[in-house]
């Protein structure tokens, strides 16, 4: 009897795969199985959704209009410094006043020291409304220089040897920006300002 039927299965199958003519849909035959995937492209059994992408640490909310103060310093008389420090985008502001009005005049200086840790890269942009007391947010003003891990700005505005006779003091906006690495909480920068600069 098994005789029989094997040879019997094995006609239908070769009938139907070679005389053109449909397959009820209901009826399956060999060519319907599933193919099993070979081993090597299978996913393994404890194979995991992908990583999301690292977050990007150095972008924060801070803009030029919410910049946090900083406090005052002068810019033709003593030579005070602040210091904060951070590791993401950031924005300050500082008051620079001009305190010595006499004969002669002085420019008012400002000076911005950035120190960057080794793993990550940031420079320091200060902005100065030289012509009047209102907040600067968008022209950079000063002379850049880098050394290692250094990047300063030196800024310089107002009367020259003969006093102009009215204030020069002024709001400035220092800005903080990522240009390389992590920004890692572990890896801050370190900033200095400092009214007149020697």
């Amino acid at each position: 009897m098994v005789a029989r039927v094997v040879p019997a299965l094995l006609l239908v199958a070769c009938a139907s795969a070679g005389n053109g003519e449909s397959t009820p849909p209901d009826s399956k035959t060999a060519t319907d199985a599933p193919i099993p995937l070979p081993q090597d492209s299978q996913p393994p059994a404890d194979a995991q959704e992908p990583d999301a992408p690292p977050q990007n640490l150095c972008a924060s909310a801070a803009t030029c209009q919410t910049a946090i103060a900083l406090g005052a310093v002068s810019g033709d008389t003593s030579n005070v410094k602040l210091n904060v420090s951070g590791h993401q985008a950031a924005w300050f502001r500082v008051r620079v006043s001009e305190d010595d009005d006499n004969f002669p005049g002085l420019t008012l200086r400002f000076g911005a020291k950035l120190t960057s840790p080794a793993t990550n890269d940031y420079d320091v942009f200060v902005y100065v409304n030289a012509g009047s007391d209102l907040v600067e947010c968008s022209t950079t003003v000063g002379t850049t220089s880098t050394n290692g891990t250094i990047n300063e700005n030196l800024a310089e505005w107002g009367e020259g040897t003969i006093p102009n006779g009215s204030s020069d003091s002024r709001d400035v906006s220092v800005e903080i920006r990522p240009v390389g690495g992590s920004c890692a909480a572990t890896n801050p920068w370190s900033l200095e300002v400092q009214g007149n600069w020697l």
